[in-house]
């Protein structure tokens, strides 16, 4: 029994020891962890994937995908209220280009830049009381369009053959959001009175742009 322990143990040790950077060729996946330690807890942060192809080992390209849409339902006043809250569906994508220093045969510091671009279509607030002397409001955003250019500084460490952990933050050179037009609906006694709200822009130069947790991830 002690043998096959120590045997065990070597073997991990040993695998720790030869954990190896990639090569060209190989790549990457991998996902962000959150470090909220609140209410409530240590969560999970994302949907959100990177993907990484090493064309040398110095030179990685990369893809970041996101994903998100969210839905609450409330109800306020002894229930005579109920509000409904949907964020809409968003979707980001960041290409990108990394360029890894020598580092060590288990870390890999780099830095790069990518372009994050985002697509939402409008989320909405929709309140209903029981009491339709009261009305009903719907207020519906437009939908969002942004582009930006970050730059990115950060590590791998492998912890073993193939598994690493890492952190990232970056500096963003630019960020402009596009909002399209929204509405807002208000219902009395049947009828509905309808107001669009404009279109709007905002262009942003400099800020910081962290990655927030413990990326986890494996190479293939």
């Amino acid at each position: 029994m002690k043998k096959l322990i120590f045997s065990l143990a070597a073997i991990a040790i040993g695998t720790l020891a030869y954990a190896q950077k990639p090569a060209a060729g190989d790549k990457t996946i991998e996902t962000t962890l959150d470090l909220n330690f609140g209410n409530p807890g240590i969560t999970y942060g994302s949907p959100e994937l990177r993907f990484r192809y090493f064309s040398s080992e110095s030179m990685a390209f990369r893809l970041r995908l996101n994903l998100g849409s969210s839905s609450s339902t409330v109800k306020e006043n002894n229930d005579s209220t109920e509000i409904k809250t949907s964020s809409g569906f968003e979707l980001g994508l960041s290409p990108g280009v990394e360029f890894h220093l020598p580092g060590t045969t288990k870390l890999s510091p780099y830095f790069g830049a990518q372009l994050p671009i985002s697509f939402g279509t409008g989320g909405s607030v929709e309140t209903t009381e029981k009491d339709p002397a009261l009305g009903n409001t719907t207020v519906t955003s437009g939908s969002v369009f942004g582009i930006g250019l970050n730059l990115v500084i950060g590590a791998d460490y492998y912890i073993t053959d193939g598994v690493y952990v890492g952190a990232e933050t970056g500096l963003g050179l630019f960020n402009m959001t596009s909002i399209g037009e929204g509405s807002t609906k208000i219902t009395i006694g049947g009828t509905t009175i309808e107001q669009k709200t404009g279109t709007s822009s905002t262009f942003d130069l400099f800020g910081v742009n962290p990655t927030a947790g413990i990326r986890l991830g494996m190479r293939f």
